[in-house]
């Protein structure tokens, strides 16, 4: 260490008794510190938005973190940056945390979203499960020590697809039904055996009556689930794209199935639809684009993509914006991009891999000469060693 010669300590004596005498020491010097986190814990918790999301009345939750956050977001009105105080909440025994942005000097919530965080789960499989192309061979199968049930209900469009049979550590049967773009799946469990790792543990559930058992049931924007438990301890999940009162209806008609003497659910699927018997669509992956992004000329608009790769979803992705048409039909005239307009997708390449979700984003940038108006443009999408598709996306231009 450098010595310090005599005008030097003085100084610093000197400066020393100045912040001394200023109380510079006092620990009342953090207080604006620590009441600003106990005001943002206090008012992210009473607002009705999280208290949707996260039990605060029973207490069956915990602040992970607090402390200044931040986000930016783009719109019609160009980028908009916000800074503030940031609360990180957690449901108990759940390990997804829910984030919320708090303006403290103005006692209000600006913006919250759920943080889905993957862990290991606890029926991680030893190997892949045994398929079978009928209900008949599932029956007469080895599986979970409970007989197969199926449903004798399903909606118009949707046919038997396939079941699985899963052994150690989480025994259990999955039964699929399919139509040209959707999937119910029921899986069923024996009493004594690990419950199915997906099923249903938001804390915010409604429930109805299932052939006389309590079911829970959790409404999503693409998918409803229900969930209940029998006399004999057999429990269920069943999932779909349908409604509660049609889904309620599916798991009505679950029934042991009876072999040769039950007959096997008539598939209803339309003539043409492409249901190959035996194989698991659920497992393929995904993609979805935005339908429309709207921006202002001379600003830009993000839109969000989202890649699912579920159980097949192996491999790289790739995504390509190839240029505005005439039309949504395929093939369609090819038009030039309007003036001033500039599409790109970030990342535009990627490798997936299973049971994921990827969040790629596309941003539409345009210029004042960029002129008002909608424009149709295509996309490309391939999932190597998966499969390669085509859409469209609508950009709306306003002035």
């Amino acid at each position: 260490m450098r010595g310090m010669n005599g005008w030097q300590t003085g100084i610093c004596i000197a400066c020393l008794t100045l912040v001394l005498a200023a109380g510079c020491l006092d620990n009342s010097a953090e207080t604006p510190d620590v009441n600003k986190t106990e005001a943002a814990i206090e008012i992210a918790l009473a607002d009705p938005e999280v208290q949707e999301n996260i039990p605060v009345d029973t207490g069956a939750y915990e602040v992970v973190s607090v402390g200044p956050g931040g986000f930016e977001s783009a719109g019609p009105e160009g980028t908009v940056s916000w800074r503030g105080m940031e609360v990180a909440l957690r449901v108990t025994n759940l390990s997804s945390v829910y984030h919320v942005f708090v303006d403290v000097p103005n006692r209000t919530v600006v913006r919250e979203y759920w943080q889905y965080v993957k862990e290991p789960m606890p029926c991680m499989q030893t190997g892949p499960p045994v398929t079978y192309a009928s209900l008949e061979e599932a029956a007469e199968a080895p599986g979970p020590d409970c007989r197969l049930a199926a449903p004798y209900y399903v909606p118009e469009g949707y046919g038997f697809s396939e079941v699985q049979v899963f052994g150690e550590p989480c025994p259990r049967r999955q039964i699929y039904y399919t139509s040209q773009d959707e999937q119910i799946r029921l899986v069923q469990t024996a009493a004594g055996d690990p419950p199915w790792a997906f099923a249903i543990s938001m804390p915010k559930y409604s429930t109805v009556t299932v052939n006389g058992a309590e079911a829970k049931v959790v409404e999503g924007i693409s998918e409803t689930q229900i969930s209940w438990t029998t006399a004999d301890n057999t429990s269920y999940w069943l999932w779909g794209n349908l409604d509660t009162e049609e889904l309620r209806r599916v798991a009505q008609s679950v029934a042991p199935f009876g072999g040769s003497a039950t007959p096997t659910p008539t598939p209803s699927a339309a003539p043409g639809d492409l249901i190959t018997p035996g194989v698991s669509h659920f497992g393929t992956p995904v993609i979805f684009w935005p339908d429309t992004i709207t921006v202002k000329a001379g600003t830009e608009n993000t839109g969000e993509i989202v890649a699912e790769s579920r159980e097949k979803g192996y491999g790289m992705v790739h995504l390509y914006i190839v240029s505005r048409v005439a039309t949504h039909s395929i093939p369609a005239e090819t038009l030039p991009m309007p003036k001033g307009m500039n599409i790109t997708v970030a990342p535009a390449a990627f490798m997936a891999y299973p049971n994921e979700t990827y969040y790629p984003e596309i941003t539409v940038s345009t210029t004042a000469a960029t002129p008002p108006g909608e424009y149709i443009i295509l996309h490309q999408e391939e999932w190597e060693g998966m499969y390669y598709s085509e859409g469209h996306v609508e950009v709306i231009v306003t002035g």
